[in-house]
C-alpha cells in the first residue's frame, strides 16, 4: 500500500474506533424540586407532586395556543382524579393568571408562578405551551410541544 493509502485510513479508522464506543444513556428526566408560589402567596415545592401521576402544562396568558387548549386541559383535569394536574404560569403574575380566568370564563386549578422563568431550562421549555406528562415516581414519560387537542391528550393520558 502506498504511504498516502495509511496517512488517509488511520483517521478513518480512528473515527471509527470512537463512534463505535459504548455510550452512556441519556440520564432520565425527572421533576425538579423548586419550591413556587400560587397565586394566593402561598408557595408548593414541584416536588412534592410525586406519587401520582402528573400533567404539568407550562402556559402564558399571552400565548394564543395555550388560551385553546386551556378549557380543554382544566376539562381533563376534573375528569381524571386519579392524576395531578399542575398548571405553571410562566414569566408572569397572580394579576396576569386572574386576567387570564376571567377572559376565559374558567378556573385554572393548580396554578403555579415562575415569575423568572427558573424552570425553563430544567424543563427545557422552548416555547410555549408544553405539556410534560410525568410517571408516579416523576420520571418524565412524555412531552407535547404546543398546542394540545383532545385525542392527544387522551391518548398521552391513557399512556399514563
Amino acid at each position: 500500500m502506498n504511504r498516502w493509502m495509511w496517512f488517509a485510513l488511520l483517521p478513518l479508522g480512528l473515527a471509527g474506533f470512537v463512534l463505535l464506543q459504548p455510550r452512556a444513556l441519556p440520564a432520565a428526566e425527572v421533576l425538579p424540586s423548586l419550591v413556587l408560589q400560587k397565586p394566593d402567596g402561598q408557595t408548593v415545592n414541584l416536588a412534592d407532586f410525586k406519587g401520582k401521576p402528573l400533567v404539568l402544562n407550562a402556559w402564558a396568558s399571552w400565548c394564543i395556543p395555550c388560551r385553546r387548549e386551556m378549557p380543554l386541559l382544566v376539562k381533563a383535569a376534573r375528569a381524571n382524579p386519579t392524576v395531578q394536574f399542575v398548571f405553571l404560569n410562566i414569566s408572569e403574575g397572580p394579576v396576569a393568571v386572574e386576567t387570564f380566568e376571567k377572559t376565559l370564563g374558567i378556573k385554572i386549578p393548580n396554578v403555579l408562578l415562575d415569575p423568572e422563568a427558573k424552570l425553563s431550562d430544567p424543563l427545557r421549555i422552548q416555547g410555549l405551551p408544553v405539556t410534560l406528562f410525568y410517571d408516579a415516581e416523576g420520571r418524565l414519560v412524555n412531552r407535547h410541544i404546543g398546542e394540545i387537542k383532545a385525542e392527544e391528550l387522551a391518548t398521552l393520558l391513557e399512556a399514563l
